[in-house]
């Protein structure tokens, strides 16, 4: 199945999206962005998968938005915040969504939008050559948006510093703030990913989805309720 420049392939239980713009540092249109969102929705949805990887081709992860052609004279406040802002927002929403998890493979430069992608997902691999960063106050524009989904991510003081500085971060800098997951060594990165999502898809959907689930609403709950509702999801799953 494919969109306009992304496409999806699946097998083993894993769905890897391409999203198919080497050349343009696979950097994204709204257009793109709305069918990324739809495409982790699909995938998500499809009870053979069991994970989702945003595996792009090319020297680059995602360079951030491309905004040529991006026309917003005449549009009123509100049309810009749901033709555009909106559009970002639901894409960092549908990784939050799909039931299990998402899996980010990055080689390259994480920009912006890009870098809000990369750590999004539920876990983040960085080969040696990644890079991440949030540039836009460089261009005195507020990255609100790309914040939004590192908030519960990083720390409120790794963030501002990250935001304000403009600064890129390496791999390993990544890992050490919670933006990333591991690193891996770049002579096998591809290789070393793609048995890391087979024995992850080798798992039982339920036992994944479970696990994604606890993360993501015991994370607001007191110790008291978050330990009773680990009681409770376990021992619904084991009655199963």
């Amino acid at each position: 199945m494919t969109t306009p420049d992304l496409s999806v392939a699946i097998d083993g239980g894993i769905a890897r999206i391409d999203l198919g713009r080497p050349e343009e540092g696979n950097a994204l249109n709204m257009a793109q962005v709305e069918h990324l969102a739809a495409l982790l929705r699909q995938c998500g949805a499809d009870a053979a998968i069991n994970v989702l990887a945003i595996a792009p081709s090319g020297v680059q992860f995602c360079r951030g938005r491309d905004t040529k052609g991006e026309v917003r004279a005449g549009l009123s406040a509100w049309e810009t915040r749901e033709r555009i802002m909106g559009r970002i927002l639901d894409l960092y929403q549908a990784l939050a969504d799909v039931p299990v998890p998402v899996v980010a493979c990055v080689q390259g430069d994480a920009i912006g939008l890009g870098c809000a992608l990369a750590a999004g997902c539920d876990i983040t691999l960085a080969c040696e050559s990644a890079r991440f960063s949030l540039p836009e106050i460089e261009a005195n524009v507020p990255p609100t948006l790309a914040m939004s989904g590192l908030l519960h991510k990083i720390a409120p003081k790794t963030l501002a510093y990250l935001v304000y500085s403009a600064e890129a971060l390496d791999a390993s800098a990544a890992v050490s703030i919670g933006l990333a997951s591991k690193v891996l060594p770049a002579a096998d990165f591809s290789a070393t990913c793609d048995t890391f999502l087979a024995k992850l898809a080798a798992r039982p959907r339920l036992t994944l989805a479970t696990v994604k689930r606890y993360q993501a609403y015991a994370s607001s709950a007191s110790p008291a309720m978050a330990a009773e509702y680990a009681g409770s999801l376990l021992a619904l799953v084991r009655s199963k």
